[in-house]
């Protein structure tokens, strides 16, 4: 159903900035200058990859979050409090372990001052809807992951929400169970015996997003955070094997390898201090070691499957590796370089050296490097380190940031971290 002039989305973000404030004192941008809105008759997918602020915008339309800036209306309205048309299942179903399956259903609903009747016969909709006859008396401790969520799911309809948000609802779910769900779920929209007028659900999975949503949406860092909005004509039931669907898979797997590898070209010298995304160095050392089975190449579509992770987490992992130059990314391939060949057949003296030079050439720890050297003792507080940190770099989270230099660092022999000081030291640079 395509939305028209005279409908007002079920909930709209205009222009919304979200500052989170660190433990140091310093704010830090996860959102700036976004505008998304969702539809009568939509089903939305968000896509992107860990820490663009997808949960976080699932929370301000719900009312959960205030925007530090911006507007967020529903049906037109600005919002104010909590957004009564919105319910949201969580990856985690968060059950009450004390409470039966109709307990933990009927719970959410006491706050709307339903009387016994009404959040009985709502108790008993929802469990019709969701297959969990003859459930309704057991306990989340008897359940299976993909019951478990169905009572999630079922607790969310119970409110006779507008739009139902989730955020990754089949993630923790084997791959069946996975199936299944979804597959239930579409057929509950397809129905139309419900309240519903929309779903958005947060997803990692790529071949999810089109299996469901009629519209995806690319979340990326700000500014400006939507980095592409698609339309997904294919019409229900979807074959996955098809060439339009495949080929749908594969503009997005294009969309969302620009938005985290894209060839950023620095214009100034703050855009020049790059920070290696929050990957473990042990993630991107088990890549290469991977990819010299693949004769040190890959196609970068295929490389989720080959080191078991989701499509953006695993782009992160191939920027990292870039960024300190394991691999190239040429033309949408994955291909080790010298360095990473070095690293993939090395012993783990030499593959601390390599890292250890490789992060020195890196502006941004050169720097670091020359403000410990400065420090009696060549050392700083943890915190001090983040404030200095996030004034180089305004738009980043400094402290994982920082997390993860220290991973790199302290594997490379560079830095030292005492948790009980909360002291950041440089070993000695050579």
């Amino acid at each position: 159903m395509n939305p028209t002039n005279k409908t007002h989305p079920l909930v709209e973000l205009k222009n919304i900035k979200m500052d989170f404030r660190l433990q140091s004192g310093t704010e830090i941008a996860v959102l700036d200058g976004l505008n998304l809105n969702i539809h009568p008759g939509e089903i939305v997918a968000l896509l992107g990859a860990s820490g663009t602020g997808k949960s976080t915008a699932l929370k301000l339309m719900s009312g959960l979050l205030k925007p530090s800036a911006g507007e967020v209306l529903t049906n037109g309205n600005s919002l104010s409090g909590m957004n009564r048309d919105i319910s949201i299942v969580f990856q985690d179903a968060a059950l009450f372990p004390w409470l039966t399956v109709a307990e933990n259903i009927e719970f959410g609903l006491y706050p709307q001052g339903f009387g016994l009747k009404t959040r009985r016969q709502r108790v008993s909709q929802a469990i019709d809807l969701v297959g969990l006859e003859g459930f309704e008396e057991a306990y989340p401790r008897e359940l299976s992951g993909g019951m478990r969520q169905r009572v999630g799911i079922a607790r969310a309809l119970a409110m006779a929400p507008k739009l139902l948000c989730m955020d990754e609802p089949f993630s923790a779910l084997d791959v069946l169970t996975a199936d299944t769900l979804r597959g239930e779920l579409l057929e509950i929209w397809q129905k139309k015996t419900t309240n519903l007028k929309g779903i958005l659900f947060i997803t990692h999975d790529i071949v999810e997003a089109v299996s469901l949503a009629n519209r995806i949406i690319v979340i990326g860092k700000p500014p400006h955070n939507v980095k592409a909005d698609i339309q997904n004509p294919l019409i229900f039931p979807r074959d996955e094997n098809s060439w339009q669907f495949n080929q749908l898979v594969r503009r997005i797997h294009s969309v969302l390898t620009e938005s985290i590898l894209g060839d950023e070209v620095p214009g100034n010298e703050q855009q020049a201090l790059w920070v290696l995304p929050p990957v473990p160095i042990a993630d991107v050392i088990g890549m290469t070691e991977l990819l010299t089975d693949h004769k040190g190449q890959i196609d970068i579509f295929e490389l989720p499957k080959l080191i078991e992770k989701d499509f953006s987490d695993a782009l992160t992992t191939v920027k990292a590796a870039e960024l300190i130059g394991f691999v190239d990314t040429p033309y949408q391939k994955v291909i080790l370089t010298r360095l990473g060949h070095r690293i993939a057949h090395g012993d783990v003296n030499d593959r601390k050296e390599s890292i250890k030079t490789q992060l020195q050439s890196l502006r941004l720890v050169k720097l670091l490097v020359e403000l410990l050297q400065n420090q009696e003792e060549m050392a700083m507080p943890y915190g001090a380190v983040i404030e200095w940190l996030q004034a180089k770099q305004p738009a980043i989270n400094a402290q994982t940031a920082l997390d993860t230099l220290i991973d790199w660092g302290r594997y490379g022999g560079l830095f030292r971290y005492s948790s009980d000081e909360e002291m950041l030291y440089l070993d000695e640079v050579t």
